[in-house]
């Protein structure tokens, strides 16, 4: 009678959890697998968004997970209000539709829907980790290290045979890019994969923090020439550093600096010893110079601040930067400004920017009063991702990327910690 039972009520429960763990697992692994479609406009998505159907069909039909879902609309209440107050003012800007003379009525829609799907990411993910609190948050970060390294074999590789000849889709004119089609957003991934592994690390109770994964990591990010990811990575390395400073914790400040200066030496040496490395070093001491890009960006950036000047409160309209730039100047651009702020003070306007702006603002200063506070180990590394994350926006735009919002999310869910009563982190800092 007992085995009975045990069949009955054991083995669907550990069922359920097998496939719950599966289907995480798999949209972890997939978020980097990137892709173009094509349906009126031209989409940037990810293999993650195929998997994420299924996944949210599996919520659906089970009680026990829209219990979860009231719990994570209590508990996450913050996140969820960012989240649609900011798609609030994006469809209060489509107000100035009405007039502008050339829209883009397709691409707008597109741009609200895009953010809309990020943001079933986040409330699925938080069901699952009200549903397995700490055991999600290590089989997830075990899993975005597997896709982590897989990304950056896929970049060192795919330079390697650049430079024997052998072009591949896997690199761009010799930077890697490997499956997230632009070098910039694979320098970003990287950065964010080096954050959430060290991470890992602390709470698998690693005393040595780098490792070979995250020196693999790190030269994955050299071959993507990505000069403001590995200058965003840089300046968020020094500013975290000061902030260590200030906390007084100068046994972790020096023990970083060797680690660091390791891991520089190392390059260098790779650099004397092959020319493999050539192209990303020569790339990032050139930067600034004529007809690298660097003087369209500042044309672009130039002009959105000129297009917000004459819709300061909602904007010219979410998603119509490069429509507006018709009316205005009388030319069509072709790219939108590559600046993530500029982005949303053009299109949304003042209300627009503050309400894309102020979650992840309140998350960089908690972070910082968590390090400089209480010394807290996890906010050491986690500060370093979030601020060369917000550098990285002034070049590129991440509001449509996967990971960008996952990450801010798995932040946000250690800050808050697993106990229902309780604000505080998850990791205690060691006495």
């Amino acid at each position: 009678m007992m085995k009975i039972l045990m069949k009955i009520v054991v083995f669907p429960m550990l069922s359920t959890r097998w496939l719950d763990f599966t289907l995480i697992a798999f949209v972890i692994l997939c978020l980097p697998l990137m892709f173009h479609l094509d349906v009126m406009i031209t989409l940037n998505v990810s293999f993650s968004d195929i998997l994420m159907v299924l996944v949210m069909f599996w919520l659906i039909t089970h009680q026990e997970n829209r219990e979860y879902l009231a719990i994570v609309l209590r508990r996450y209440y913050l996140i969820i209000l960012y989240m649609l107050l900011f798609i609030y003012f994006c469809i209060v800007s489509m107000v100035n539709y009405v007039t502008n003379i050339f829209i883009d009525f397709p691409y707008g829609i597109s741009a609200i829907l895009k953010l809309s799907v990020n943001f079933i990411y986040v409330v699925v993910f938080l069901i699952f980790f009200e549903k397995y609190k700490e055991e999600l948050l290590l089989l997830l970060l075990r899993w975005w290290k597997i896709a982590a390294l897989i990304i950056s074999f896929l970049c060192i590789g795919s330079v390697i045979l650049y430079q024997m000849g052998i072009d591949n889709a896997y690199n761009l004119q010799g930077r890697a890019q490997a499956t997230l089609n632009d070098p910039n957003l694979a320098a970003l991934y990287l950065i964010i994969s080096l954050s959430l592994i060290t991470v890992l690390r602390i709470l698998s109770g690693k005393k040595v923090i780098i490792n070979l994964p995250v020196l693999i990591i790190l030269l994955a990010l050299t071959f993507t020439a990505s000069r403001g990811g590995i200058l965003s990575l840089v300046m968020s390395v020094a500013i975290v550093l000061f902030l260590s400073f200030l906390s007084a914790r100068i046994k972790e400040l020096i023990l970083f600096l060797g680690i660091a200066s390791f891991v520089f030496f190392t390059i260098l040496w790779i650099n004397q010893s092959t020319d493999v490395l050539n192209f990303a070093l020569e790339r990032l001491v050139n930067i600034g110079t004529e007809g690298d890009g660097t003087s369209y960006r500042l044309f672009l950036w130039k002009s959105a601040f000129d297009m917000w000047t004459k819709n300061p409160f909602i904007g010219v309209g979410i998603g119509q930067f490069i429509p507006y730039s018709t009316e205005m100047y009388g030319n069509t651009f072709y790219n939108i400004p590559h600046n993530t702020y500029l982005s949303f003070l053009t299109e949304t306007g003042a209300f627009g920017l503050m309400a894309f702006m102020w979650f992840p603002v309140f998350i960089l200063f908690r972070l910082i009063s968590g390090l400089v506070i209480r010394g807290e180990k996890t906010y050491f590394y986690l500060l370093i991702g979030l601020i060369a994350l917000s550098i990285q926006a002034l070049t590129i735009n991440i509001e449509n990327i996967r990971f960008v919002w996952l990450f801010l999310m798995i932040i946000f869910v250690m800050m808050k910690g697993f106990h229902a009563n309780q604000e505080e982190p998850l990791v205690k800092t060691e006495q």
